[in-house]
């Protein structure tokens, strides 16, 4: 949801308005057929196809059938086309279920941008320099904030709260698609991870030297689930999914608990 590296004041100035749609139109030759809107869907599209290795200003213009000078008449460099990219991708965050409460706004938040992650993984290579400020990433940001307003926290506690979260989110969504790439890389299936991992640590954690992680592999937590292994079931096991979702419960829990407490402490000064 932050805003990819910016640059100087001035090559920001200038992506803000390409952003926001207020830079100005072409003003030489015959009246443009292209437009950044185009030009960023189209790059987009080689992106979710291929990774953004493959994004080039040629790659993008052959796409749409221009010359490569044809596209920076609207967009400088490829670097000013990723920025353009990143909020394109992103898209509007989910409008909230009806009667949803804050809790289940932000739960239904985290999902959504997970997910997002998991078909665009290409985001998660960006280098991040600041807070949000592209339109789209803004719609998230609005959204988190939104959803804590019934929570009684303070505008700072709650821009705090949706920057663990968010923080919290992209890297557990980066250290899940990592590790189902490498074991896509490998041929080995996610229950054949888990149990090697699982073999591995019974073998190596000496109860004495690592008396918790041994005791977490007796207890046969590391194990795949029952049935992971059998023929038509799911090849990804989601612990990722799973330990995101736990943690994150877990601090709404601790906001929910602090909220209270304060609350009750404002009743009893007052």
């Amino acid at each position: 949801m932050a805003t990819p590296d910016q640059g100087g004041a001035e090559e920001l100035e200038e992506r803000l308005a390409l952003l926001w749609g207020v830079q100005e139109r072409p003003n030489r030759g015959p009246k443009p057929k292209l437009s950044v809107d185009k030009i960023v869907a189209a790059a987009v599209a080689v992106a979710d196809a291929e990774g953004l290795d493959a994004v080039s200003m040629q790659r993008v213009a052959a796409d749409l059938g221009y010359t490569t000078m044809s596209l920076y008449r609207y967009v400088r460099s490829k670097e000013q086309l990723v920025v353009l990219m990143a909020d394109a991708a992103l898209g509007r965050a989910p409008q909230p279920r009806a009667g949803a409460d804050w809790r289940q706004r932000m739960e239904e938040l985290v999902t959504a941008v997970m997910a997002l992650y998991r078909r665009r993984p290409w985001l998660l290579r960006l280098d991040i320099s600041g807070p949000p400020m592209a339109p789209m990433q803004l719609t998230w940001f609005d959204a988190y904030l939104g959803a804590l307003a019934g929570t009684r926290l303070s505008m700072a506690e709650r821009i705090s709260t949706v920057t663990f979260i968010d923080g919290a989110s992209r890297e557990l969504a980066r250290i899940a698609i990592h590790s189902e790439h490498a074991r896509r890389r490998s041929g080995v299936s996610a229950a054949a991870a888990l149990t090697s991992y699982s073999q591995a640590l019974r073998r190596f954690a000496d109860p004495e030297r690592y008396p918790h992680v041994a005791a977490a592999a007796a207890e046969g937590v590391f194990d795949p689930p029952p049935g992971a292994a059998d023929p038509g079931a799911e090849e990804f096991v989601d612990d990722i999914g799973v330990d995101a979702a736990f943690g994150l419960h877990r601090l709404l829990d601790g906001v929910e608990s602090y909220v209270r407490a304060r609350s009750g402490a404002e009743r009893a000064d007052g």
